[in-house]
């Protein structure tokens, strides 16, 4: 009688050590703490300043660098915790969140810094995860459209139109494709946008005003659009 008796006390520690790891089904509990720390970092989020409706493209991406700086450690946090629970459950709920956050950050390197590669692989990691993601195919196509300038957007930029002008017809490039110097108090400033051919075109603006626009500002590099 020893015998079974000591196979059956062996086998239930055995299942008893199985059972007191992690869980790796999903479950209503890590789930909510998990929904609570979202609900903070949230929170973080809409607290963090706005740049005012007349800001600089220069106070634009300042405020928003920032405002990722300050948000950066409970962020970090946040999404190891729900990339560890995913691995674990498979979650769907899960890929869901993690989806949106890829999106999230995909908007501000498209709308913010104007880094539409960057923007694409946010994106399409989105879809990656969560295939079903409603936004993310949008995103790609806008980000798609805004990577290179067109030929049709830039015709319709015209001399005399103000930033704001251009801005809604072709966008802004990023922040380093943008150079400016002050010469007698007036302000010029050139920007340069890429070509899918690998050259680039440039509009050149005095005070904010456009005076000059060249479509081949520069020719595409050496072996590109043949």
């Amino acid at each position: 009688m020893r015998r079974p008796v000591l196979l059956f006390l062996t086998t239930a520690l055995f299942t008893a050590c199985l059972s007191s790891g992690p869980p790796t089904v999903p479950n209503e509990r890590e789930w909510t703490l998990l929904t609570a720390d979202y609900q903070w970092l949230e929170t973080l989020r809409k607290s963090q300043q706005h740049p005012p409706a007349n800001a600089t493209r220069k106070q634009q991406i300042e405020t928003e660098l920032s405002n990722l700086q300050k948000i950066e450690p409970v962020y970090a946090t946040f999404m190891d915790k729900l990339r560890e629970y995913y691995d674990r459950t498979h979650d769907p709920r899960a890929s869901q969140l993690m989806a949106r956050e890829k999106v999230i950050v995909g908007d501000q390197y498209l709308n913010v810094l104007s880094r539409y590669d960057r923007a694409l692989e946010f994106y399409r990691s989105a879809l990656q995860i969560d295939p079903r993601n409603p936004d993310a195919p949008q995103r790609i196509a806008a980000a798609e459209r805004k990577r290179y300038i067109s030929m049709d957007g830039f015709a319709a930029v015209k001399v005399g139109m103000k930033e704001e002008d251009v801005r809604s017809r072709v966008g802004v490039p990023r922040e380093d494709w943008i150079k400016q110097v002050v010469q007698n108090k007036r302000v010029y400033s050139v920007w340069i946008y890429p070509k899918s051919d690998g050259g680039a075109s440039a509009i050149y603006f005095d005070n904010g005003v456009v005076y000059h626009t060249n479509w081949n500002a520069a020719a595409p590099a050496a072996g590109q659009g043949k």
